[in-house]
């Protein structure tokens, strides 16, 4: 489902939500993903492929060793872990032996030790990289063309991925369908009580095209991990948890992890199909102004955008802070709505091939270039405007970053994507305030990225065919005569057919039918 502004200008303001009708058609065959293991090597060998030296967890730094180097025109071919895939370790980590490196956490080891800008979880994705780019400084632009995305396969050639309705999802903070509170553990004083549930979906294929659908779900249990922590909510990154129902090995068990109680279950879930639009939720360069930041929320070097149009044939621009730029990605999507509204969208491993293009400053030849100040995205046809409630929250809170999670709010991202979208179109496109107001009005589409990250997000959708005129303007194909086909008006219009500013009870009729 995707959320979007439907007017911002009358008095209460709307919002609108997309729902597509065959997310409730359910599948009539299922056939196996038409992803094979042969199929994925047309990717051709990963250049940075998975395993625990190849990433680092939660976090953007400019003091983070690169794991390859490139330079500008470079295809390059990179793996990416799900954070989440610990929430079923038998059907997204066992077997592999690059994900096993990752999420191994024993009594005696712990795969990648470092999670969050501190080390303490405060962050929480699993980043490939970081990319140096040869000869990229400060005030250059690196471009990421996504050239191709494909769903990683686990050892019985099948792809899942997990959904998590978790305590920083929006749906959290609105009532339960029962008029009730939601409840996370101890994060919401509610010990014993936990609303967040996990949803794990398959990924099939039905006439040549991917689908995800609902496997099963569960409650998030009392997990304690190896070294002893006890947590009653979704709260560390990495937390495996100990299912115990008939067929789930003891892999996760025999590592150290324990739960209290166990685990209830939704093992036929309604089986809503939900088309797959694989995308990157978290991809950008390392900022200049901290050594180390949480990967959650967005930045102006981008990060954990969570726009769903971060895609194949999507062409993400980023003004470079540091020597190198420092590029990172992770967190894929199989799919997601535009607001991510319950916290993750399916969060699944994807190996993505895309070309890195660097523009020094010198060589820059667009207007759009020079000011660049947010994490741009290009199409064929459309520009992808990006803002943030604080547009650069590394500056707003400098001294404590973390402030951002206390001041989520929608008015002000809305506000800075306008006010980003009206500043990029009088630049780009050399048209007026005026004129950039009514064009943008007419033309462009704003939606909720993402409510979830602290820094919440908004889209600007701007069409590149509004700043093209017609070399040819025929006239319109409507007349009066046409017109005429509608036959008599039933209500024509003069003063005593039409009411003016109000809705009344009181009103009298016009027309009875």
């Amino acid at each position: 489902v995707d959320f979007g502004m439907t007017q911002l200008v009358d008095g209460n303001w709307g919002v609108h939500g997309l729902v597509p009708k065959e997310l409730f058609v359910p599948s009539t065959t299922r056939d196996p993903p038409k992803y094979s293991r042969r199929h994925l090597t047309d990717l051709g060998p990963a250049d940075l492929a998975l395993n625990n030296n190849t990433v680092h967890w939660g976090y953007f730094s400019k003091l983070e060793q690169p794991r390859l180097t490139v330079s500008s025109g470079a295809t390059v071919v990179v793996e990416m872990a799900s954070h989440h895939a610990c929430d079923d370790y038998d059907k997204m980590i066992k077997g592999d032996e690059g994900m096993e490196s990752i999420f191994e956490w024993t009594t005696s080891v712990k795969g990648v030790s470092r999670r969050g800008a501190t080390g303490s979880g405060d962050g929480v994705h699993v980043l490939t990289g970081p990319i140096y780019v040869e000869d990229a400084q400060p005030g250059d632009i690196i471009s990421v063309e996504i050239l191709d995305l494909q769903p990683r396969l686990n050892a019985e050639g099948k792809t899942y991925g997990s959904n998590a309705a978790a305590w920083w999802g929006y749906q959290a903070r609105a009532p339960k369908a029962d008029g009730s509170a939601f409840t996370a553990g101890t994060f919401t004083n509610t010990p014993g009580q936990n609303d967040e549930t996990v949803t794990i979906y398959e990924i099939y294929s039905e006439g040549g095209e991917l689908y995800a659908t609902l496997a099963y779900q569960f409650s998030w249990p009392t997990v304690t991990d190896p070294d002893g922590v006890e947590r009653d909510y979704i709260q560390y990154p990495g937390t495996c948890v100990p299912h115990d129902l008939e067929g789930f090995s003891s892999t996760v068990s025999d590592m150290g992890w324990t739960k209290v109680s166990p685990i209830s279950y939704v093992l036929d879930p309604f089986k809503a199909k939900i088309p797959v639009n694989m995308h990157v939720g978290c991809m950008g360069l390392a900022p200049a102004s901290h050594d180390s930041v949480d990967s959650i929320p967005p930045m102006p070097t981008g990060g954990n955008l969570d726009d769903k149009r971060i895609g194949v044939g999507t062409t993400m621009h980023y003004k470079v802070e540091v020597a190198g730029g420092l590029l990172s990605m992770g967190d894929a999507h199989m799919a997601q709505g535009d607001s991510e509204m319950d916290g993750t969208g399916i969060e699944t491993s994807i190996t993505g091939k895309f070309k890195i293009t660097l523009t020094k400053a010198s060589q820059f030849s667009q207007p759009w270039m020079q000011p660049l100040d947010f994490p741009l995205g290009e199409t064929a046809d459309t520009w992808i405007i990006h803002s943030f409630t604080k547009r650069d929250y590394l500056e707003t809170f400098k001294e404590n970053p973390a402030q951002i999670f206390d001041v989520s709010n929608i008015d002000e991202a809305m506000m800075n994507t306008y006010l980003t979208t009206r500043s990029f179109m009088m630049t780009t496109y050399n048209v007026s305030e005026a004129e950039a107001n009514t064009i943008i009005t007419q033309g462009v589409d704003f939606g909720m990225t993402q409510l979830v990250d602290g820094n919440w997000g908004v889209h600007g959708l701007v069409p590149k065919e509004l700043f093209v005129p017609s070399t040819t303007r025929d006239p319109p194909k409507y007349s009066r005569r046409h017109l005429t086909d509608l036959g008599p008006a039933d209500l024509a219009l003069n003063n005593n057919t039409v009411h003016w500013g109000y809705f009344s009870k009181l009103e009298q009729p016009r027309l009875t039918v």
